[in-house]
């Protein structure tokens, strides 16, 4: 196990180095040039040339990528070209909102999704099952940002029970939370149920049917036990796919998280807080992973032991 854990993080290390150049050569690739956004359009050539000179964008790729890289193991994300200001304490602010936003919804989302696409399974081709495949499927075809006006317009503009926008209190919380469950809810309740019939088909659950155990027992300890080995792995997975979705869904509900931030340095031509947080997902994802893999190499052994060619 201790070989295969440590092969994961090679790997993730390895990964992220190449994952972090390619996102900060986004500065050469995207339109526009930072140092005339930082000066104005109306400044001298001379004085473009001493800013270019000033943050060091004269030199080298490789020794810009150096010395970001190295800035970054230290906490200096660098500077905001457009507030001037460090890139680091305008997506602090930002991060602790977002996760906010993705755990509840995450909690939410599991807690429906797993018991339903398990009674799902249990009742294939029944009644339950088909509205609930049924209406996964509109789920899907529905985008967030279509999803996110409907609630405004129904709940807020219309009842008023719900505000707008902001984040101020939990009501400010719910249209938002209820667009990423809703977006995210279908996905989860098809895969629980493709994996929990899978499990069904196994002879060890008919054999535990043959013994005469509750079927209660038989769904928690057999079925949704074994299925929760992809679920588990998949949950990884959704943290980070779930801050860069809400990217949409803050902008709309107005809450100043990482996606808001991002979308509007994007507009703004901010180069540095948009690699900041294309590069925070990035890690977050690359972790999540190594930590999906570990937990599956737990869960199942047979994993870990093709990965390390027999060793256990």
């Amino acid at each position: 196990m201790r070989n295969y854990v440590l092969k994961k993080i090679g790997l993730g290390i390895i990964l992220l180095f190449c994952v972090s150049f390619f996102v900060f050569s986004m500065i050469y690739l995207m339109p526009g040039d930072p140092v005339t956004i930082m000066a104005g359009q109306l400044a001298k050539p001379e004085n473009l040339e001493a800013l270019r000179h000033e943050y060091g964008l004269d030199r080298p790729l490789l020794v810009q990528y150096v010395d970001w890289i190295t800035g970054i193991m230290h906490g200096d994300f660098g500077i905001s070209y457009k507030y001037r200001i460090p890139v680091w304490d305008m997506v602090s602010t930002r991060i602790p909102i977002s996760l906010k936003l993705t755990v509840i919804t995450m909690i939410i989302q599991y807690a429906i999704a797993v018991p339903a696409g398990l009674y799902c399974a249990f009742k294939k081709d029944k009644a339950f099952d088909r509205i609930t495949v049924n209406t996964s499927l509109v789920l899907t075809a529905v985008p967030s940002f279509w999803l996110s006006v409907l609630l405004i317009l129904g709940f807020a503009v219309g009842l008023g029970w719900f505000p707008a926008s902001g984040f101020e209190t939990w009501k400010h919380y719910v249209l938002p939370i209820t667009a990423g469950v809703l977006s995210g809810l279908a996905s989860t309740i098809r895969l629980t149920k493709s994996e929990a019939i899978d499990v069904l088909n196994e002879k060890y659950v008919t054999t535990a049917y043959a013994k005469g155990l509750p079927e209660r027992r038989v769904l928690t300890r057999h079925v949704l036990r074994n299925s929760l080995i992809v679920i588990t792995v998949n949950l990884f997975m959704s943290l980070p796919w779930l801050i860069s979705g809400y990217m949409i869904i803050e902008r709309i509900f107005g809450i100043p998280g990482m996606g808001n931030l991002m979308l509007s340095s994007i507009i703004q031509q901010d180069f540095n807080v948009v690699q900041a947080i294309i590069l925070i997902i990035t890690v977050l994802t690359v972790i999540c992973n190594i930590l999906s893999d570990i937990v599956l190499g737990f869960l199942d052994p047979r994993i870990r032991i093709s990965v390390t060619g027999g060793d256990k």
